[in-house]
């Protein structure tokens, strides 16, 4: 791309294909708002929360979006892999539950049979240490049973649910939607030690590359933050967009294309709820703030997940918090509405 003052950054997305459930990211680029910023945006595929973190810690992309979790746990080992950009603040990780359930709360999954609707080593340990936290020794007190179709498979994860092949599911968020929309709609399960935890999802980066690429990755920040703007004011358009610009997000030939659609759009709008930085401690785009880190860390600690407390400010970056936020929002906000 010879007209991208600012060169190429390759983002290794944590996913085995486009999909809507993140589309600010993909529209990044679909919408021209990285190539606007000077910005040479790459994405590639990586499959899994996994393998797109330890592609960027080998140094085979620039950067990725995996919940911060992965990034406290990495450093904990003493690899410099860092959050900079908060971009789904709400917790997105959750025990869920058919509507019907008699499972009121985490202590009612003792003995029961768990689905894992993404089956990734960190974030089975991240489903652990919330059990432990419970009282309840993952070990011993529960079966972990990866859903058929995961992770993006949803009639199949929907009728392993309907058939009663697990009690409940460790989920990402998006999961309620998609579950919603195939008619099996799902009841989270309190989980007081961290529904409280924000942010949940952020870009990392390596220490490094944050050091090398400031300019570019302020770009990035930029475009994401328009193209969730965009989606936020039209979550109808951005379903439709990332089709049309990315046709390995579209349901394939004879498949509902209408039941797609809504499907897509039910994961898209619980997604959206939790890019929202209203209720923020710092309400501007990408911020993450030492509080919060610091809250991630106490669980984690009490939990036996890490094991080395450290400063806050040693596990994440907000020094592009400035960058992110350099932008009119009136011209995406007018643009946004427009033909779905």
């Amino acid at each position: 791309m010879p007209d991208a003052p600012l060169g190429r950054l390759t983002l290794l997305a944590p996913v085995p294909a486009p999909t809507t459930n993140f589309a600010p990211v993909w529209l990044a680029a679909g919408l021209g708002y990285a190539a606007e910023e000077g910005l040479d945006l790459r994405i590639e595929i990586a499959g899994s929360p996994k393998e797109a973190a330890d592609g960027v810690i080998a140094g085979h992309g620039d950067l990725t979006f995996i919940n911060v979790v992965f990034t406290l746990l990495a450093r904990d080992r003493g690899v410099p892999f860092c959050p900079f950009y908060a971009f789904v603040r709400a917790q997105n990780r959750a025990f869920s539950v058919p509507v019907a359930s008699p499972i009121r709360d985490i202590a009612g999954l003792r003995g029961k049979t768990i689905g894992l609707h993404y089956d990734d080593p960190e974030l089975f340990d991240f489903a652990c240490a919330v059990l432990r936290g419970s009282g309840i020794d993952p070990t011993r007190d529960v079966a972990f049973k990866t859903l058929p179709g995961t992770p993006l498979d949803a009639p199949r994860m929907a009728d392993a649910i309907r058939g009663n092949e697990v009690d409940a599911i460790w989920q990402l968020d998006v999961f309620a939607g998609f579950m919603a929309a195939e008619g099996v709609p799902l009841r989270l399960l309190p989980a007081p030690m961290i529904d409280r935890l924000t942010p949940s999802s952020c870009f990392n980066a390596m220490d490094a590359t944050l050091a090398a690429k400031p300019e570019a990755l302020g770009a990035f920040g930029r475009a994401v933050a328009k193209a969730t703007l965009f989606a936020l004011g039209n979550p109808e358009r951005a379903v439709r967009t990332m089709w049309r610009c990315f046709p390995d997000a579209a349901p394939p030939p004879g498949t509902d294309a209408g039941q797609a659609f809504r499907r897509e759009r039910a994961a898209l709008d619980v997604r959206l709820a939790g890019h929202r930085i209203d209720s923020a401690p710092i309400p501007l785009w990408g911020a993450i703030s030492a509080p919060e880190i610091a809250a991630w860390q106490d669980f984690l600690l009490a939990t036996g997940a890490i094991h080395t407390r450290r400063a806050p400010e040693v596990y994440f970056s907000d020094a592009l918090v400035g960058a992110f936020n350099d932008f009119d929002p009136a011209p995406v906000l007018a643009a946004a509405p427009g033909e779905t």
